[in-house]
């Protein structure tokens, strides 16, 4: 394996507290709900404490978390959002679309970290990128419908032979028709033929893959937290399928996908211990712009490309951050 960035990711989550707060309020154990819409701790969580480890924060000296897994439970977002809201936690942190939006419906009061959302601003989570307002900040997924588009062009340049494409999306998530609507438009720029497959929740996996041998030759996944959340399962069905697959995350690509493409969540998620520290030290989730991803990776598995009998273009191997082989 190639990683010409050196990016580790690992472990799970748990929320910490900096050793500064003790000078503001001695004896304070500030309270932190974490919201998630994964199925329990993962690389992502392990990162977002990382990154308040290394800001000082202890659990169990100065902060206490709590913590929710919606995967499995996507139904009660709303019900679970007002339950949290009620212990009246200091901060709520939010990992995923759904779970922002729930908890911003649940209350107008509590300061939110909302991370790896996407379109903040259209999805009604925000005022606006740079003055977000109310009690809702955090970091987004996007940066342009350009972005979201490159995945079926990057997609295409490794296996131009494709011509009929798949695109799984989550209806349910708001944001994910932001992702459909700009994929949509590259493919028919490129004159390729793009079919939408809604995956609401878990069960709906198989019965897409049921449905796409004949149909698509490809496949692009969203990053979307359902999506993200089961990655291992998409993964595992298009290499059964012997589909060409891209996704918005690269551990999708080291679990066997043949491309990733998009934000370094491992970096946004390090990056989002810094509000939970800004806010615990007295500022205002309204005076927090609404930060978009540092880094897009490229990651190339090209062991699965062999699988595939995909020569991927020499070029492409080249522009890639991590090429594992």
């Amino acid at each position: 394996m190639i990683d010409r960035r050196g990016l580790v990711a690992s472990g799970i989550i748990t929320v910490l507290a900096p050793r500064s707060v003790k000078a503001q309020r001695p004896g304070k154990v500030w309270r932190v709900v974490f919201f998630s819409v994964a199925a329990g701790p993962n690389p992502l969580a392990d990162s977002f404490r990382r990154g308040l480890k290394e800001l000082g924060y202890s659990e169990g000296r100065d902060i206490s978390i709590q913590y929710r897994w919606m995967a499995g439970h996507e139904s009660q977002y709303h019900d679970v959002a007002r339950e949290l809201v009620q212990s009246e936690p200091d901060v709520i942190v939010t990992a995923g679309h759904p779970p922002a939006v729930a908890i911003k419906k649940a209350t107008a009061q509590i300061p939110i970290v909302a991370l790896a959302v996407v379109n903040p601003v259209g999805g009604g989570l925000a005022a606006s990128i740079s003055h977000p307002g109310g009690n809702v900040t955090g970091f987004s997924l996007e940066v342009t419908p350009e972005t979201n588009a490159k995945m079926l062009e990057l997609l295409h340049e490794a296996a131009p032979k494709l011509t009929r494409i798949g695109a799984l999306w989550n209806s349910a998530n708001p944001g994910s028709r932001f992702y459909l609507d700009a994929v949509k438009q590259a493919a028919q720029s490129q004159k390729l033929t793009l079919n939408a497959y809604d995956v609401r929740r878990a069960e709906d996996i198989d019965t897409v893959f049921r449905s796409l041998p004949g149909n698509v030759e490809g496949l692009i996944v969203f990053p979307e937290g359902l999506l993200w959340t089961y990655r291992r399962n998409i993964v595992d069905a298009a290499r059964e399928a012997q589909l060409a697959t891209i996704f918005g995350y690269r551990d999708a690509a080291e679990m066997g996908a043949l491309m990733s493409y998009g934000p370094d969540l491992v970096d946004l998620f390090r990056r989002g211990a810094a509000y939970v520290d800004k806010i615990i030290k007295g500022v205002k989730p309204a005076e927090l712009p609404i930060q978009q991803p540092a880094k897009f990776e490229l990651v190339i598995n090209v062991k699965t490309a062999n699988a595939l009998n995909i020569g991927v273009p020499p070029m492409l191997l080249a522009r890639a951050d991590q090429v594992i082989e």
